[in-house]
């Protein structure tokens, strides 16, 4: 019992900080296995350990990459064990218990983040989408009037200031989405660059082909490589046809969800010129 209220009470703590992990439990166990039915532990997204055993050894080690691949996935399991190394049929582990054992791996997948740069009107709708989806807002803005409740509300954090500086103190990884839409496109240059290195699944910027190759071949001058460059989504969006606000941020929302599922669909970067 306290070594159950030690796992869920990490995994709280691991669900505040918005981290991606699993709870590996033994749900049926026979014959001769380390632990029994019950016994389980959390492990985070590089397969550590955080709290918990399920009996340590080979199935423990087993357990722990198994959970690791099934958090990317974003997906629970159950996986059954066999434990007798001379055994010729199912998941087999080289151990001599003789049992086997059933793993239910419920994973606990973080929230997306997706990060505006830019609180125009099309960031505005994109922010109102991107709620209903789940996802973590974050909004970067110089303009105080732009940046409020009022007209981005449910965003967890709304960054009033210098949009190029407070980009690089935000905290990017590889379930982080970025959509760079500054006002005038004034900063989105030096925004892209930023990020441009970064784990980011995803960064789109908003602009015709004229200004996504002028921004390339200023980059490119700059040291950029053409492999970084090849990543960003820009023009951004889907070839959904519309031109008003909705419609753009319903272009971008749904080539973010295609990144996210990994949908072939009609990019607009596609069609824009190689540099």
């Amino acid at each position: 019992m306290l070594e159950d209220k030690k796992v869920l009470s990490k995994l709280n703590q691991c669900l505040d900080k918005n981290e991606s992990v699993a709870i590996i439990t033994i749900v049926e166990a026979e014959g001769s296995t380390p632990r029994g039915v019950g016994s389980s532990m959390l492990v985070d997204e590089e397969g550590n350990i955080l709290e918990g055993t399920i009996g340590g050894g080979v199935l423990e080690q087993k357990a722990r990459k198994d959970a690791v691949n099934y958090i990317k996935k974003r997906q629970s399991s159950l996986i059954d064990y066999n434990l007798d190394r001379d055994s010729k049929t199912g998941n087999i582990l080289p151990m001599a218990c003789g049992g086997q054992v059933s793993l239910f791996i419920k994973v606990y997948s973080s929230r997306e983040k997706l990060i505006l740069a830019g609180a125009g009107h099309v960031a505005e709708k994109i922010a109102k989408m991107a709620n209903i989806l789940g996802y973590s807002i974050t909004v970067l803005d110089s303009r105080e009037e732009r940046l409020n409740d009022q007209l981005f509300p449910n965003v967890e954090n709304l960054i009033l200031g210098n949009i190029v500086e407070n980009l690089k103190k935000v905290d990017i990884d590889h379930n982080t989405f970025i959509i760079i839409v500054t006002h005038g496109h004034k900063y989105d240059q030096d925004a892209l660059e930023v990020v441009l290195k970064s784990n980011a699944k995803y960064i789109g910027m908003i602009g015709s082909k004229n200004k996504v190759k002028t921004t390339f071949d200023n980059l490119l001058e700059k040291s950029s490589s053409k492999e970084d460059l090849s990543k960003v989504y820009s023009p951004i969006g889907l070839d959904l046809g519309g031109e008003t606000p909705e419609e753009i941020a319903l272009s971008i929302m749904a080539e973010i969800q295609a990144v996210k599922y990994g949908k072939e669909v009609p990019h607009l970067y596609k069609s824009r010129w190689e540099f």
